[in-house]
This record gives C-alpha cells, structure tokens and sequence, in this order.
C-alpha cells in the first residue's frame, strides 16, 4: 500500500504526506472524506505535489494501540467487530490505506479513524490482498487472556477463498455464540461494546522528515528509557544486550506503556508490569499483578522484595541483572 504515498513528515497532531504519482489524485473523494466519521480529518495542502495534511491529535495507531492491550473474554469480539465494520463503512467508496500504522484508534479504544488516500478508483479498486494481509498483521499483534478461538478462526479464514470483511464479521459472530451461547434467562440484549476503563497512552513523535525507503526511520518499538539518563549508584543490566537502565528516582515504573518510565516493548511484558522502589537507599522490586509475574533470583516476588547487588531479575521473559554497590558507588 506505500505505492501510494510517502510519509514527509509526522508530529503528536499532523501526519502530512505525498502522493507518489500526484497525477493519479481524484478530488471528489475529499468531499466523500468530508462527510464521514471514521476518515481522518485532512487538509489539501499543495494539489501539484499532492501534498496531503491529516490530523490525528489525541489519537494513536493501530500499531501502537495492539501493542499496549490485551483482550479479556469477550472484548476481542467487539472490538475487531466494530473495527471491520467501519473499515467497510469507510472502504465502501473511498480508498483507504490498510495499514496498521495508517489506521487509528481513539485512547479508549472505541473509536476508528481510517486514512483515506484521494486516488481515482483504477488505483484502488481491487484490494483483497491488502486487506488480507492487514488481517494477518492483526492475527501476529492481537492479544487475548482467554479467547484464543478468534486467532484460530481467522487464521483459516485468511486462507478461504470466500475471504471477505462482512464474511469474517459474520463468522467471528457464529464463533462467539459457540463459545459464548446465550443464557436462556438473559431478558436484556448484551450490550455489545468495548471501552478500555483507562485511556491507552499516545505516543507522541518528535517532529521527523521523511527517510527515503533505503535508510532507517526513527525507532518507536524499541526498549526506551524516559527521561534524562545520567549515572546513578543502582541500575539493571539487560543480560542479552547489556544495555543498562539507572535507576534514577524513588520510584520507577517498568512495563509496556509508553508512559513507562522504563519501556520495555516484549509482549510478556504487561502494560505495567513492575516497580522499583528506592528507601533509604535500599531498593525493592514491586509486582504490580502482571501476566507473567516478577522473578527475584528464580522465586515469584510476592508483595515486596529487597534487591541486592548481582540479583537476577526476571520480568516475563526479560532477564535483568541488578547492580548496586552497597556502599553506594558503582
């Protein structure tokens, strides 16, 4: 799908990019954009060069957005039915670029935006393959604690010949009610929504030019540190990489969030996973109810427990080594 445009450049609330053949622009498709919710908002911003401006304040990618959640029982459900509905309420007449990064959610989860590229319908009239592997995608990155019969069906379902948005919202529906029937004393209808309690966090990007195809953009799913990093007396050590996080406040938060003051993007990481505490100079290791628990030395951490200097420390699948000198240098 990039043979359509190039990405110039991207901040927290403009995404402005270029057709890669401006000639192939149809300008009736921004007056169809126009009226419809789920398109991002956008500006013509130079019609020769096909410059285009969308505004995606207060939202994040789809990308971002699957990296940060995991679906409870039923949640999956709603959330990719209302997701492939507004695909094809947006697809219907307009070209939408099926891309994860290209598709946005609001921070609760519950609302869509698609970008639509204004291209004349030879150009986009035939997208089967392109929604076929944005499904893919969704299957690799999607997340569930329990219904793991959704990966499943969709993963046989991308190889059917019958592939279709509607056919797959109509099978993930069949699925649910074999493994959620209906009780015959329900007398209200299932309201059937998704709404995280706790907003995802946007990440935010630095203002970028656009990289030509051959370099490398800036990484976003990389294990961050946030903040100012300067050498304290305590730090972990990656035992992989051996890449070092000081451990520079009283309190550090590890996890997958981007608000994380230390990040770390492994999916075994919960969103917050675990936090160091610093007391008079003792550090501790705090299991915050994460999926795969905290590890201190191979034995589960429960409530609080003491770090000392050398200690192995295991967050999901991630090894850490604790430093400290005890006299307070490194």
């Amino acid at each position: 799908m990039n043979q359509w445009i190039q990405v110039l450049s991207q901040d927290s609330s403009i995404l402005k990019v270029a057709l890669k053949d401006p000639s192939k622009m149809d300008l009736t498709v921004f007056e169809k954009m126009a009226g419809d919710d789920y398109c991002l908002r956008c500006v013509l911003d130079d019609r020769q060069k096909g410059v285009i401006a969308y505004s995606v304040e207060n939202l994040i990618n789809l990308k971002d957005f699957l990296e940060q959640v995991t679906f409870e029982k039923k949640e999956g459900y709603f959330f990719l039915k209302k997701l492939f509905e507004c695909a094809i309420s947006v697809n219907r007449n307009k070209p939408v670029l099926f891309d994860p990064s290209f598709v946005f959610v609001s921070p609760y989860g519950d609302t869509f935006y698609f970008l639509v590229v204004p291209l004349v319908l030879d150009e986009w009239m035939f997208q089967k393959t392109q929604v076929v592997s944005w499904v893919q995608y969704l299957i690799e990155h999607f997340k569930t604690t329990t219904a793991y019969e959704i990966l499943g069906f969709m993963i046989r379902f991308c190889q059917s010949e019958e592939f279709s948005l509607p056919n797959l919202i109509s099978g993930l529906e069949n699925v649910k009610r074999n493994y959620y029937p209906l009780k015959r004393w329900t007398f209200f209808k299932e309201r059937e929504s998704f709404r995280l309690k706790e907003p995802v966090s946007t990440l935010y990007y630095a203002k970028m030019r656009f990289v030509p195809d051959t370099q490398t953009l800036p990484l976003e799913n990389k294990t961050q540190l946030i903040g100012q990093v300067n050498m304290t007396k305590a730090y972990l050590e990656e035992k992989e990489t051996g890449r070092k996080y000081d451990l520079q406040t009283e309190s550090v938060l590890i996890g997958r969030l981007v608000s994380c003051d230390i990040r770390l993007p492994d999916e075994s990481i919960s969103l917050k996973h675990a936090l160091i505490l610093c007391e008079n100079e003792r550090y501790y290791i705090k299991d915050l109810k994460s999926l795969n628990k905290t590890f201190l030395n191979d034995k589960q951490v429960v409530r609080k427990m003491r770090l000392h200097d050398g200690m192995k420390l295991t967050l999901g699948s991630v090894d850490f080594i604790f430093r400290q000198d005890e006299d307070g240098k490194i």
